[in-house]
């Protein structure tokens, strides 16, 4: 059973997206001024003891809580909203709102590697619905499928997606039902090959999947990695044949972006 518990300190957002990747009952999240109230299960709380927070557990004098009474959208850009599907949008909101239910796969829109990928698709994806040269996007490490439909409401209309955690290919699986999902790694694909590929994993597995992962681009259009950390990028990158056109850093977390077209693509091996 999920309880609540308050964050505080100045590595309280740190901490936020850590229990945010360990926790799998994630009940909600209440961000206030000078503190962040998460409901989650006891033992499902990672270790903090090296970040600038105090974690405290707070009754909740008698009322039955589920989490979801806290939960609100998250606002990744001004026009770019993420809410599960029991929260009202922002009022009068004009942009693009990304309904993704809360479950046992990652990528609800609160983690700051997933709002760093969406604001570089955001970038490479330009403003409307007119995304020429883009017809195809493979979004690996789909978890909930939440970049992937990012980029199909951009206008992107062959989407596919690959995840090896069952509960994201079900959840990819229910939120974008017209999409090829499957259970495995990138290399499943080949030979194919797409217009936008798309990666949010941690730094060891991109590093493990690289190859698989530029091998399933065909250089036309973007390729996205996200999911470092900082002191982590220049590992990844420098493995590749050219530099990131695009950076950005979201808490603790940063993604990069490579434009089309590149006729030289590969990964070195040393």
């Amino acid at each position: 059973m999920s309880a609540r518990h308050s964050l505080r300190g100045p590595d309280r957002a740190i901490a936020l997206d850590r229990i945010l990747v360990a926790a799998t009952d994630l009940g909600g999240v209440w961000e206030q001024t000078d503190s962040i109230d998460i409901w989650v299960p006891r033992d499902q709380l990672p270790d903090l003891a090296d970040l600038d927070v105090t974690i405290e557990e707070v009754p909740d004098e008698g009322r039955t809580w589920t989490g979801l009474e806290a939960d609100t959208y998250t606002e990744v850009a001004e026009d770019l909203v993420v809410r599960p599907p029991w929260v009202d949008g922002p009022p009068d909101f004009v942009g693009d709102e990304l309904v993704v239910p809360r479950g046992m796969a990652f990528g609800s829109g609160e983690h700051g590697s997933t709002r760093a990928a969406l604001l570089v698709l955001r970038e490479l994806l330009g403003q409307g619905r007119d995304v020429s040269g883009c017809a195809s996007v493979l979004d690996v490490g789909t978890g909930s499928g939440i970049l992937a439909l990012y980029a199909a409401r951009r206008g992107v209309w062959q989407v596919a997606g690959c995840d090896v955690e069952i509960e994201s290919v079900s959840a990819a699986r229910e939120l974008l039902p017209e999409a090829e999902i499957l259970a495995g790694g990138p290399a499943m694909f080949a030979p194919r090959t797409f217009d936008l590929v798309i990666a949010n994993l941690d730094a060891r597995q991109l590093g493990e999947a690289l190859q698989a992962i530029v091998g399933c681009w065909n250089g036309t259009f973007a390729l996205v990695l996200s999911g470092m950390k900082p002191h982590e990028v220049d590992g990844v990158i420098s493995r590749l044949a050219w530099l990131p056109d695009l950076r950005v850093e979201d808490g603790d977390y940063v993604s990069v972006g490579f434009r089309g077209p590149q006729s030289e693509r590969g990964v070195k091996t040393s």
